[in-house]
């Protein structure tokens, strides 16, 4: 996923790396449902935050502790938030 994040620069590359990070999800959730991890723990894929609203929150508290997003908008800020989504607690 660095990788990714690194290449945003535009829509189309915002719209890779959200795709990316989607098909990530659906193939840890799969793995889950097949050999479940630790309650305690990130996921099969690192994921922390399975819901939509610890996913939201760990967005919300990712953009105001990070200096890494800038007050300009760009594609790349959108992507940090959304990939912090993932796990950051």
């Amino acid at each position: 996923m660095d990788e990714l994040i690194e290449k945003v620069n535009s829509k189309d590359t915002f719209l890779q790396f959200v795709k990316a990070l989607k098909e990530d999800k659906i193939e840890e959730d799969e793995k889950e449902n097949t050999s479940p991890s630790s309650p305690y723990g990130p996921g099969a894929n690192g994921w922390e935050n399975g819901t939509i609203s610890t996913f939201l929150d760990a967005i919300e508290a990712y953009g105001e502790d990070s200096d890494l997003i800038k007050e300009e908008p760009n594609w790349k800020s959108f992507a940090l938030l959304l990939y912090a989504g993932k796990f950051y607690e």
